[in-house]
């Protein structure tokens, strides 16, 4: 019997590594730091090979005391829309790995603006510079020799899954899965596969793009110490925390707060369609495909990180959401507006500063806003789950207690918080699990529950609408705005 299932969560800020025993509970968490680099305002991008080299090392160190002859196998999450080309033969990476977060590409999106009904019907997503499509269109248009390259077959292109897939199995294996493919903005929903139309629109060669597989599919193996280990699951990060919380039901939410916050509705066997929100694929496997409402928040801890750098770190003690009246209104829009407005163009903006206002009330300003635009999207997610559904809300962000107790006020119900901070480390130990047979994620048998505590709505939950109702004000004048009518940040 298979003693240990591997998790990787290859994040924005960090890779972690998680250790699965026989019954789904954590026993050992190994995570180590990455650089992201902002070479121009809007563009923010990795080093590849340090991205691999991390990878190897959470690898190695969470099975530092565990014989790699007892793992079952190994999953993979990564970020999303980050994406980069390298060579078919060396494996060496022709571009930065371009972040989720970079905006390089945005001038391209305007460009085609005109086809974003078509990309929304067929793809589930929006037409923005998030996604990966732009940024290799960007990046054909001006890598001198890439569009050739890539057309001959000798360049590959792939989200950081799918490099990953490629570095660690020595080239032996490539492909990607549904919930990072459609990421991209070149994957038709419906059938799961590069849809030709849009490969033509972004012009990028089909020779050049990895086949899609499922996301618990056997898809390649690694070599530790002498041993193989079987990559048995790839997923998007978002997603693997949807399931590392145990959210694998239809109804089941997830509000995951990292660099930057999303909100996932698991909505069973059909995608469900809501404008201003994105529908995709929450997993998938040989014998069945589950869907998913997401929203995202484009800067959470980035956001955080951000007002740090102007006013300070925090202290414990200070962080306090109790004096809402005398706060002033933090929009964390660093990276635009997200769903369900999707603005790219606005920035971050500080509303209702006064003279005393301190440090510290901005601190938690940033926190309330984060708690404000989860709130819109969830509201937007209505009729598609029941109230008496459990809203899980994960991430390392919620370190920030306050976080947490003032979103179950916002949103008048109480929260299951996940009290591991390696949600999506667990999510994709759990799908490799499910692809080898260790256990069923489609009838939640033999998974023990992520531990939870119970977050309830405070007592103030007047005052708590009250200053959304502010915070919705002043972004509708920020949406609406020119730029001279508006502090930026």
């Amino acid at each position: 019997m298979n003693r240990y299932w591997v998790g990787i969560d290859q994040g924005s800020t960090a890779t972690k590594a998680c250790l699965l025993d026989a019954r789904g509970h954590v026993r050992q968490v190994v995570s180590r730091r990455v650089a992201t680099r902002t070479p121009v305002a809007g563009w923010v991008e990795h080093d590849p090979e340090e991205l691999l080299r991390s990878v190897r090392w959470a690898l190695s160190e969470v099975l530092r005391r565990v014989p790699p002859a007892a793992v079952g196998g190994v999953g993979l999450a990564c970020q999303r829309s980050t994406c980069l080309f390298w060579d078919a033969e060396s494996g060496k990476s022709l571009t930065p790995a371009l972040s989720w977060q970079d905006r390089r590409a945005e001038g391209i999106c305007k460009a085609l603006a005109r086809h974003a009904p078509s990309i929304i019907r067929k793809t589930g997503l929006r037409l923005s510079p998030h996604y990966a499509a732009s940024k290799i269109r960007w990046m054909l248009d001006r890598a001198p020799g890439l569009r050739r390259s890539a057309g001959s077959g000798r360049a590959r292109f792939g989200t950081l899954d799918s490099y990953l897939l490629f570095r660690l199995t020595g080239g032996a294996s490539w492909s990607t899965d549904p919930t990072h493919a459609a990421r991209t903005l070149l994957m038709d929903l419906k059938r799961l596969d590069w849809d030709p139309e849009l490969l033509d629109l972004f012009g990028v060669a089909y020779r050049a793009l990895p086949p899609i597989r499922p996301s618990a599919f056997p898809a390649g193996e690694i070599r530790i110490r002498g041993a193989r280990i079987r990559i048995a699951a790839t997923v998007g990060d978002q997603q693997a925390a949807l399931l590392g919380v145990g959210c694998s039901r239809s109804g089941e939410m997830v509000i995951n707060y990292g660099t930057g916050a999303f909100a996932a509705l698991n909505t069973g066997r059909r995608p469900v369609r809501i404008p201003g929100l994105l529908t995709s694929v929450a997993w998938s496997s040989d014998k069945a495909v589950r869907f998913l409402l997401e929203g995202p928040v484009n800067a959470a801890g980035s956001a955080v990180e951000w007002m740090e750098g102007l006013v300070g770190p925090a202290s414990r003690e200070e962080e306090s959401l109790d004096d809402l009246d005398s706060l002033p209104i933090v929009i964390p829009a660093l990276a635009g507006v997200g769903a369900p407005h999707w603005r790219g163009d606005v920035n971050a903006a500080i509303f209702d500063l006064r003279r005393d206002t301190e440090p510290a009330q901005l601190r938690a300003a940033t926190l309330a806003g984060i708690a404000c635009r989860i709130r819109e999207i969830v509201q937007r997610m209505g009729r598609h789950r029941k109230r008496t559904d459990p809203i899980v809300a994960a991430g390392g962000l919620l370190q920030r207690h306050e976080l947490a107790r003032f979103q179950a006020s916002l949103m008048a119900v109480p929260l299951l918080h996940a009290e591991a901070p390696d949600a999506t480390a667990r999510g994709a130990a759990l799908l490799a699990g499910h692809a080898l047979g260790a256990w069923d994620l489609l009838e939640g048998r033999d998974i023990p529950a992520s531990p939870t505590r119970r977050v309830s709505p405070g007592r103030r939950n007047g005052a708590a609408e009250a200053y959304y109702r502010r915070f919705t004000s002043q972004l509708r004048r920020l949406l609406g705005a020119s730029a001279p009518r508006r502090l930026e940040i």
